[in-house]
C-alpha cells in the first residue's frame, strides 16, 4: 500500500532580477521538474509540484538590503530607458522618461503632480530607510 506524503521545502535560487516574478516563478518550477526527473533508487517518487511562495531578498532579510534593491532597481530602468530612447545621456533619459510620463497622465487623466508628490514620499521614506541601515 502506498500513501502521498505534501512536504514542505525552502529552497534559495539565484534568478535574473531583470525577470517578473511570475518568470522567475515559472522558471523555478521548470529547474525543479528538471531536478526531479531522475531515476529514484528510494523507492519514492515525486508527483507533482507546486511553488506556492516566492520570497524576494530583500523581504528575506527583512529590508536590510533597501540600498541595493534601490540600485538594482535604477540600473534596470536605466537599462530600460536607453533601449527604449536609444540614448546614454543619464539627464536627457530622465527627462525623456518624465516627459512621457506626464503624456501618459495625461492619456489616463490623472494629475501628474499629485502622483510625483506621492512618489517623492516613497522616495523618502526608501531613503531614510537606507540612512539608518547604514548608520547600523
Amino acid at each position: 500500500m502506498r500513501e502521498e506524503i505534501t512536504i514542505t521545502a525552502q529552497m534559495v535560487y539565484d534568478c535574473p532580477a531583470e525577470d517578473s516574478r511570475q518568470g522567475q516563478g515559472q522558471a523555478i518550477h521548470n529547474d525543479l521538474l528538471r531536478l526531479l526527473d531522475a531515476d529514484s533508487t528510494t523507492g519514492v517518487a515525486c508527483c507533482g509540484v507546486t511553488v506556492q511562495h516566492l520570497s524576494p531578498e530583500a523581504l528575506t532579510y527583512g529590508n536590510a538590503e533597501a540600498r541595493q534593491v534601490a540600485e538594482r532597481q535604477s540600473d534596470r530602468i536605466l537599462s530600460a530607458l536607453a533601449e527604449l530612447y536609444g540614448v546614454d545621456s543619464v539627464p536627457d533619459l530622465l527627462t525623456y522618461a518624465l516627459c512621457d510620463l506626464r503624456h501618459l497622465a495625461d492619456q489616463s487623466t490623472l494629475a501628474f503632480d499629485r502622483h510625483d508628490k506621492n512618489a517623492f514620499q516613497y522616495y523618502r521614506a526608501e531613503k531614510d530607510a537606507e540612512d539608518k541601515e547604514s548608520m547600523r
